[in-house]
């Protein structure tokens, strides 16, 4: 009887780990920056992105996005797609061309705070929803 109750503890314990290992897997991997982003007032480089949009579009897993790159008084709109991956969103954009290239992202409540390298600055940005 004692053996079996011990049994019974141990793979309750197991489940119970799978089981947290497995949300966690779903939690990253459902990463929710879907919406307009405009940038923070306290980002830490101003040659972020002034905007970002990323859309939804179900039937790929490619998804449409645009984003304002804003120097001095001039915005460039920038078009292309993206790609969820983790906590990783890999970015090709197609007009104007450009090399594509990999951000990290961390979500939580409403600010999307993203870590990449453009035009040769690595860069830190932090967005709010617009």
């Amino acid at each position: 009887m004692l053996i079996m109750r011990k049994i019974i503890v141990i793979l309750g314990s197991v489940c119970l780990l799978v089981g947290c290992t497995d949300s966690k897997i779903t939690e990253t991997a459902d990463l929710k920056i879907e919406g307009k982003w405009k940038l923070a007032a306290g980002s830490q480089s101003s040659d972020c992105f002034a905007e970002m949009r990323f859309f939804e579009n179900p039937e790929s897993d490619w998804d449409p996005l645009s984003v304002h790159e804003t120097k001095d008084n001039s915005t460039k709109v920038w078009y292309g797609e993206y790609e969820k991956k983790g906590n990783d969103i890999q970015i090709v954009f197609h007009e104007p061309k450009a090399e594509p290239f990999n951000m990290a992202a961390d979500h939580s409540g409403d600010e999307l705070k993203l870590r990449y390298e453009w035009k040769s600055a690595e860069l830190t940005c932090s967005y709010q929803p617009n």
